[in-house]
């Protein structure tokens, strides 16, 4: 798992749309897709590299129904995977 004074930002050229209510990604081959449900694509586009996990999770906390202790699992949980994809970088 990440730390959470790590600051998450997209590596430098990921090929993806945002369609509003989800993210999609494709691989540079174009043989995968990655689709991001709407709660995590609030979540990469908050990974900006300006703030830390930490920070994005209490953004979470205040922007739908969740405890801050379930937001920063979340967060860390999702940013692991988004990292393993290369669609992240932490700095």
């Amino acid at each position: 798992m990440p730390s959470e004074e790590g600051r998450p930002r997209p590596v430098a050229s990921p090929t993806g749309r945002d369609l509003e209510d989800e993210y999609v990604f494709f691989d540079e081959n174009g043989d995968q897709v990655h689709v991001l449900n709407g709660t995590a694509r609030e979540i990469y586009l908050l990974c900006d590299g300006t703030r830390t996990l930490g920070e994005v999770a209490r953004m979470l906390t205040e922007r739908f129904e969740v405890d801050e202790a379930t937001a920063r699992k979340d967060v860390a949980s999702l940013v692991d995977q988004l990292v393993g994809l290369k669609l992240l970088t932490l700095s």
